[in-house]
Protein backbone atom coordinates (compact mmCIF):
# COMPACT_ATOMS: atom_id res chain seq x y z
CA UNK A 1 0.00 0.00 0.00
CA UNK A 2 2.97 2.29 0.87
CA UNK A 3 4.78 1.43 -2.46
CA UNK A 4 1.07 2.50 -4.53
CA UNK A 5 0.78 5.64 -2.50
CA UNK A 6 4.07 7.27 -3.14
CA UNK A 7 3.71 6.19 -6.97
CA UNK A 8 0.82 7.92 -7.14
CA UNK A 9 2.07 10.86 -5.23
CA UNK A 10 4.85 11.30 -7.33
CA UNK A 11 2.51 11.08 -10.29
CA UNK A 12 0.36 13.90 -9.40
CA UNK A 13 3.36 15.76 -8.01
CA UNK A 14 4.76 15.30 -11.56
CA UNK A 15 1.55 16.47 -13.41
CA UNK A 16 1.58 19.60 -11.59
CA UNK A 17 4.85 20.38 -12.41
CA UNK A 18 4.04 19.91 -16.07
CA UNK A 19 0.79 22.04 -15.77
CA UNK A 20 3.04 24.97 -14.20
CA UNK A 21 5.90 24.75 -16.51
CA UNK A 22 3.10 25.34 -19.37
CA UNK A 23 1.28 28.16 -18.21
CA UNK A 24 4.86 29.84 -17.08
CA UNK A 25 6.27 29.06 -20.68
CA UNK A 26 2.51 30.19 -22.17
CA UNK A 27 3.37 33.89 -20.24
CA UNK A 28 6.88 33.98 -21.21
CA UNK A 29 5.48 33.68 -24.91
CA UNK A 30 2.94 36.56 -24.88
CA UNK A 31 4.02 39.03 -26.97
CA UNK A 32 4.02 42.92 -25.76
CA UNK A 33 0.94 44.62 -26.57
CA UNK A 34 1.45 47.46 -28.79
CA UNK A 35 -0.31 50.55 -27.48
CA UNK A 36 0.33 54.45 -28.53
CA UNK A 37 1.23 57.00 -25.56
CA UNK A 38 1.65 60.79 -24.64
CA UNK A 39 3.96 62.46 -22.14
CA UNK A 40 1.74 64.64 -19.73
CA UNK A 41 2.54 68.23 -18.76
CA UNK A 42 1.26 70.94 -16.27
CA UNK A 43 -1.37 72.97 -18.10
CA UNK A 44 -3.41 76.00 -16.96
CA UNK A 45 -7.00 75.63 -18.43
CA UNK A 46 -9.05 78.58 -19.06
CA UNK A 47 -12.72 77.99 -19.15
CA UNK A 48 -15.71 80.26 -20.49
CA UNK A 49 -18.84 79.38 -19.49
CA UNK A 50 -22.09 80.38 -21.64
CA UNK A 51 -25.69 80.71 -20.48
CA UNK A 52 -28.75 82.02 -22.62
CA UNK A 53 -30.21 85.36 -20.83
CA UNK A 54 -33.18 87.99 -21.90
CA UNK A 55 -33.23 91.20 -21.33
CA UNK A 56 -35.69 92.61 -18.77
CA UNK A 57 -37.37 95.56 -17.73
CA UNK A 58 -35.80 97.32 -14.63
CA UNK A 59 -39.22 98.37 -13.59
CA UNK A 60 -43.11 97.46 -14.83
CA UNK A 61 -46.08 98.37 -12.87
CA UNK A 62 -49.37 97.25 -13.91
CA UNK A 63 -52.46 100.22 -14.28
CA UNK A 64 -56.13 99.13 -13.47
CA UNK A 65 -59.63 100.94 -12.48
CA UNK A 66 -60.74 100.24 -8.50
CA UNK A 67 -64.64 100.16 -10.08
CA UNK A 68 -63.72 99.33 -13.66
CA UNK A 69 -66.49 100.11 -16.69
CA UNK A 70 -66.69 100.58 -20.01
CA UNK A 71 -63.85 102.33 -21.99
CA UNK A 72 -64.59 105.21 -23.55
CA UNK A 73 -61.35 106.69 -24.57
CA UNK A 74 -57.80 104.97 -25.13
CA UNK A 75 -55.07 107.48 -25.83
CA UNK A 76 -51.91 105.27 -25.96
CA UNK A 77 -50.78 102.14 -27.42
CA UNK A 78 -48.26 99.51 -26.80
CA UNK A 79 -44.78 100.87 -27.70
CA UNK A 80 -45.32 104.69 -27.27
CA UNK A 81 -43.13 106.72 -24.43
CA UNK A 82 -45.46 108.70 -21.73
CA UNK A 83 -44.30 111.21 -19.13
CA UNK A 84 -45.54 111.44 -15.97
CA UNK A 85 -49.32 112.15 -15.24
CA UNK A 86 -49.83 111.77 -18.74
CA UNK A 87 -53.92 110.61 -19.43
CA UNK A 88 -54.05 107.00 -20.42
CA UNK A 89 -57.66 105.74 -20.47
CA UNK A 90 -60.44 106.80 -19.49
CA UNK A 91 -63.76 104.93 -18.30
CA UNK A 92 -67.63 105.91 -18.33
CA UNK A 93 -68.13 108.40 -15.52
CA UNK A 94 -72.21 108.87 -15.80
CA UNK A 95 -72.86 107.61 -12.85
CA UNK A 96 -69.45 108.73 -10.87
CA UNK A 97 -70.43 112.32 -11.62
CA UNK A 98 -74.11 111.74 -10.55
CA UNK A 99 -73.12 110.75 -7.36
CA UNK A 100 -69.87 113.26 -7.21
CA UNK A 101 -72.74 116.23 -8.05
CA UNK A 102 -75.09 114.55 -4.91
CA UNK A 103 -72.46 114.57 -2.11
CA UNK A 104 -71.54 117.93 -3.22
CA UNK A 105 -74.99 119.29 -2.98
CA UNK A 106 -75.57 117.31 0.30
CA UNK A 107 -71.78 119.16 1.32
CA UNK A 108 -73.17 122.17 0.16
CA UNK A 109 -75.76 121.92 1.91
CA UNK A 110 -74.67 121.00 5.42
CA UNK A 111 -72.18 123.92 5.43
CA UNK A 112 -74.37 125.89 5.21
CA UNK A 113 -76.72 124.88 8.02
CA UNK A 114 -73.26 124.64 9.98
CA UNK A 115 -72.97 128.81 9.53
CA UNK A 116 -76.67 129.12 10.61
CA UNK A 117 -76.31 127.03 13.70
CA UNK A 118 -72.87 128.53 14.73
CA UNK A 119 -74.53 131.85 15.15
CA UNK A 120 -77.16 130.47 17.10
CA UNK A 121 -75.02 128.75 18.97
CA UNK A 122 -72.38 131.43 19.80
CA UNK A 123 -75.21 133.67 21.67
CA UNK A 124 -75.97 130.56 23.84
CA UNK A 125 -79.26 129.45 22.30
CA UNK A 126 -78.51 126.06 20.92
CA UNK A 127 -77.95 123.05 23.04
CA UNK A 128 -74.64 121.50 23.17
CA UNK A 129 -75.95 117.97 21.91
CA UNK A 130 -77.75 119.60 18.73
CA UNK A 131 -74.63 121.34 17.59
CA UNK A 132 -72.34 118.57 17.96
CA UNK A 133 -74.82 116.73 15.69
CA UNK A 134 -74.58 119.19 13.05
CA UNK A 135 -70.83 119.21 13.28
CA UNK A 136 -71.19 115.40 13.07
CA UNK A 137 -73.01 116.02 10.32
CA UNK A 138 -71.11 118.44 8.22
CA UNK A 139 -67.68 115.58 8.63
CA UNK A 140 -70.04 112.91 7.37
CA UNK A 141 -70.58 115.24 4.50
CA UNK A 142 -67.03 116.07 3.55
CA UNK A 143 -65.98 112.37 3.60
CA UNK A 144 -69.14 111.77 1.61
CA UNK A 145 -67.70 114.54 -1.10
CA UNK A 146 -64.23 113.19 -0.69
CA UNK A 147 -64.93 109.58 -1.70
CA UNK A 148 -67.31 111.20 -4.45
CA UNK A 149 -64.73 112.70 -5.67
CA UNK A 150 -61.84 110.29 -5.50
CA UNK A 151 -64.22 107.92 -7.48
CA UNK A 152 -64.84 110.15 -10.16
CA UNK A 153 -60.91 110.72 -10.76
CA UNK A 154 -60.63 107.20 -10.87
CA UNK A 155 -62.46 107.11 -13.79
CA UNK A 156 -59.28 108.84 -15.80
CA UNK A 157 -56.31 106.51 -15.67
CA UNK A 158 -52.92 108.06 -15.63
CA UNK A 159 -49.53 107.70 -16.02
CA UNK A 160 -47.76 106.72 -12.25
CA UNK A 161 -44.54 107.07 -14.08
CA UNK A 162 -42.64 108.03 -17.53
CA UNK A 163 -41.60 105.11 -19.48
CA UNK A 164 -42.95 102.94 -21.97
CA UNK A 165 -46.26 101.69 -22.94
CA UNK A 166 -45.23 97.65 -22.28
CA UNK A 167 -48.86 96.32 -22.93
CA UNK A 168 -52.67 97.86 -23.51
CA UNK A 169 -55.55 95.83 -22.52
CA UNK A 170 -57.93 98.27 -22.86
CA UNK A 171 -60.19 98.89 -26.26
CA UNK A 172 -63.08 101.50 -26.51
CA UNK A 173 -66.17 100.28 -26.35
CA UNK A 174 -65.22 97.25 -24.17
CA UNK A 175 -65.53 96.48 -20.87
CA UNK A 176 -62.98 96.26 -17.56
CA UNK A 177 -63.58 94.52 -14.66
CA UNK A 178 -62.27 96.27 -11.26
CA UNK A 179 -58.43 95.67 -10.99
CA UNK A 180 -58.07 94.29 -14.49
CA UNK A 181 -55.19 95.51 -15.82
CA UNK A 182 -55.73 97.75 -18.48
CA UNK A 183 -51.95 99.51 -19.27
CA UNK A 184 -48.88 97.99 -17.95
CA UNK A 185 -45.53 100.81 -17.84
CA UNK A 186 -42.15 99.71 -18.23
CA UNK A 187 -39.17 101.83 -17.47
CA UNK A 188 -36.14 100.88 -19.81
CA UNK A 189 -34.10 103.26 -18.75
CA UNK A 190 -31.74 100.59 -17.21
CA UNK A 191 -32.30 97.24 -17.94
CA UNK A 192 -31.19 93.53 -16.62
CA UNK A 193 -30.12 90.74 -18.05
CA UNK A 194 -31.18 87.43 -16.56
CA UNK A 195 -29.96 83.91 -16.68
CA UNK A 196 -30.26 80.74 -14.83
CA UNK A 197 -27.23 78.95 -13.89
CA UNK A 198 -27.41 75.28 -13.05
CA UNK A 199 -27.08 74.25 -9.18
CA UNK A 200 -23.27 72.02 -10.32
CA UNK A 201 -22.13 75.51 -11.08
CA UNK A 202 -23.40 78.14 -8.86
CA UNK A 203 -20.45 77.80 -6.69
CA UNK A 204 -18.10 79.79 -9.05
CA UNK A 205 -20.53 82.23 -9.88
CA UNK A 206 -20.40 85.53 -7.59
CA UNK A 207 -21.72 88.53 -7.02
CA UNK A 208 -19.61 91.83 -8.72
CA UNK A 209 -17.72 88.90 -11.18
CA UNK A 210 -17.27 89.92 -14.76
CA UNK A 211 -19.54 88.87 -17.42
CA UNK A 212 -20.20 89.60 -21.29
CA UNK A 213 -23.41 89.53 -23.06
CA UNK A 214 -23.71 89.42 -26.69
CA UNK A 215 -27.33 90.33 -28.09
CA UNK A 216 -27.81 88.94 -31.67
CA UNK A 217 -30.81 91.29 -32.03
CA UNK A 218 -28.45 94.18 -32.12
CA UNK A 219 -25.63 92.95 -34.77
CA UNK A 220 -24.17 91.40 -31.72
CA UNK A 221 -23.58 93.86 -30.25
CA UNK A 222 -21.24 93.07 -27.01
CA UNK A 223 -21.58 94.73 -23.38
CA UNK A 224 -19.40 94.16 -20.22
CA UNK A 225 -20.98 94.49 -17.32
CA UNK A 226 -20.92 92.73 -13.36
CA UNK A 227 -23.42 90.56 -11.63
CA UNK A 228 -25.32 92.45 -9.27
CA UNK A 229 -27.62 89.54 -8.09
CA UNK A 230 -28.14 85.83 -7.66
CA UNK A 231 -31.20 84.28 -5.62
CA UNK A 232 -31.08 81.79 -2.95
CA UNK A 233 -33.26 79.58 -4.19
CA UNK A 234 -33.22 76.98 -6.76
CA UNK A 235 -35.74 76.32 -8.89
CA UNK A 236 -38.07 73.33 -8.30
CA UNK A 237 -38.26 72.76 -11.46
CA UNK A 238 -35.32 73.42 -12.99
CA UNK A 239 -32.79 73.25 -10.03
CA UNK A 240 -30.72 76.00 -11.22
CA UNK A 241 -30.56 79.58 -9.59
CA UNK A 242 -31.42 82.77 -11.19
CA UNK A 243 -28.52 85.53 -12.32
CA UNK A 244 -28.93 88.97 -13.05
CA UNK A 245 -26.56 91.73 -14.31
CA UNK A 246 -27.64 95.32 -15.15
CA UNK A 247 -26.98 97.59 -17.87
CA UNK A 248 -27.57 101.08 -18.21
CA UNK A 249 -29.94 101.92 -21.35
CA UNK A 250 -29.84 105.47 -22.47
CA UNK A 251 -30.18 105.12 -25.64
CA UNK A 252 -33.51 102.65 -24.99
CA UNK A 253 -31.91 99.98 -27.67
CA UNK A 254 -32.47 97.18 -25.35
CA UNK A 255 -35.65 95.95 -25.36
CA UNK A 256 -37.21 93.89 -22.93
CA UNK A 257 -37.83 90.22 -24.19
CA UNK A 258 -34.39 90.11 -26.40
CA UNK A 259 -32.46 87.09 -26.06
CA UNK A 260 -28.64 87.03 -25.73
CA UNK A 261 -25.88 85.16 -25.13
CA UNK A 262 -24.11 85.32 -21.53
CA UNK A 263 -20.34 84.25 -21.16
CA UNK A 264 -18.72 84.11 -17.40
CA UNK A 265 -15.30 83.59 -16.98
CA UNK A 266 -14.27 80.96 -14.86
CA UNK A 267 -11.17 80.68 -12.61
CA UNK A 268 -7.66 79.09 -14.43
CA UNK A 269 -7.34 75.98 -12.86
CA UNK A 270 -3.58 73.43 -13.01
CA UNK A 271 -3.63 69.95 -13.76
CA UNK A 272 -3.01 67.79 -17.05
CA UNK A 273 -5.27 66.88 -20.05
CA UNK A 274 -5.38 64.18 -20.77
CA UNK A 275 -7.88 62.84 -24.21
CA UNK A 276 -11.18 61.74 -22.41
CA UNK A 277 -11.04 58.57 -24.26
CA UNK A 278 -8.71 56.79 -22.43
CA UNK A 279 -9.98 58.16 -18.94
CA UNK A 280 -11.75 54.53 -18.14
CA UNK A 281 -14.37 54.80 -15.36
CA UNK A 282 -14.22 52.17 -12.54
CA UNK A 283 -15.96 51.27 -9.28
CA UNK A 284 -13.25 53.06 -7.49
CA UNK A 285 -13.06 56.18 -10.02
CA UNK A 286 -11.77 57.69 -12.72
CA UNK A 287 -8.36 56.13 -13.64
CA UNK A 288 -5.40 55.70 -16.94
CA UNK A 289 -3.35 53.03 -18.04
CA UNK A 290 0.46 54.39 -17.26
CA UNK A 291 3.39 52.93 -18.57
CA UNK A 292 5.98 52.19 -16.01
CA UNK A 293 9.34 50.29 -16.30
CA UNK A 294 8.06 48.90 -19.80
CA UNK A 295 4.83 47.72 -18.08
CA UNK A 296 0.99 48.73 -17.35
CA UNK A 297 0.19 50.26 -14.49
CA UNK A 298 -3.68 51.74 -13.62
CA UNK A 299 -3.65 55.10 -12.17
CA UNK A 300 -6.81 56.60 -10.25
CA UNK A 301 -7.48 60.40 -10.90
CA UNK A 302 -9.06 63.38 -10.50
CA UNK A 303 -10.87 64.89 -12.86
CA UNK A 304 -12.73 68.35 -12.76
CA UNK A 305 -14.09 69.46 -15.76
CA UNK A 306 -14.00 69.10 -19.53
CA UNK A 307 -11.78 71.29 -21.68
CA UNK A 308 -11.32 71.95 -25.53
CA UNK A 309 -8.67 68.91 -26.18
CA UNK A 310 -9.97 66.36 -22.90
CA UNK A 311 -10.80 66.33 -19.58
CA UNK A 312 -8.43 68.13 -16.67
CA UNK A 313 -6.56 66.44 -14.25
CA UNK A 314 -6.03 67.35 -10.99
CA UNK A 315 -4.63 65.22 -8.89
CA UNK A 316 -3.32 61.15 -9.51
CA UNK A 317 -0.81 62.50 -12.24
CA UNK A 318 2.78 64.00 -11.93
CA UNK A 319 4.90 65.86 -14.61
CA UNK A 320 6.41 63.50 -17.27
CA UNK A 321 3.89 60.28 -16.39
CA UNK A 322 3.62 58.46 -20.03
CA UNK A 323 -0.21 57.73 -20.70
CA UNK A 324 -1.70 55.03 -22.44
CA UNK A 325 -3.91 57.01 -25.73
CA UNK A 326 -4.76 53.95 -27.75
CA UNK A 327 -4.12 50.14 -27.20
CA UNK A 328 -5.74 50.45 -23.23
CA UNK A 329 -8.92 47.86 -24.17
CA UNK A 330 -6.41 45.58 -24.10
CA UNK A 331 -4.11 46.01 -21.33
CA UNK A 332 -4.10 44.25 -17.67
CA UNK A 333 -2.10 45.13 -15.12
CA UNK A 334 2.03 44.40 -15.27
CA UNK A 335 1.31 43.53 -19.02
CA UNK A 336 4.35 44.47 -21.10
CA UNK A 337 4.22 47.62 -23.62
CA UNK A 338 5.42 48.15 -26.84
CA UNK A 339 5.20 51.72 -27.64
CA UNK A 340 3.88 52.32 -31.36
CA UNK A 341 3.82 56.23 -31.23
CA UNK A 342 4.74 58.63 -28.63
CA UNK A 343 2.94 61.96 -28.86
CA UNK A 344 4.11 64.92 -26.34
Amino acid sequence: MMRKFTTIFALVLFLLMLVGCKQESARQERAPIAVEVMVTDTVSSHLTRTYVGEVEESVAVSLSFPTGGRVERVYVHEGDRVREGQTLVVINSANAQNAYHSAKSSLQQAEDAYNRLKKVYDQGSLAEVKWVEMQTTLEKARSMEQIARKQLEDCTLTATMSGVVGSCNAKAGGSLLPGEPAVTLMDVGSVSVTFHVPESEIGSVGISDPAYVIVPALDNKMLTGKITERSMTASKVSHSYQVKIVFPNPDKSLLPGMVCKVMLDQPDNQGFVVPAKCVQTRPEGLSVWVVKNGRAQRRLLTATEFVANGVLVTSGLHPGDTIVTAGMQKLYSNAEIMIEKKMQ
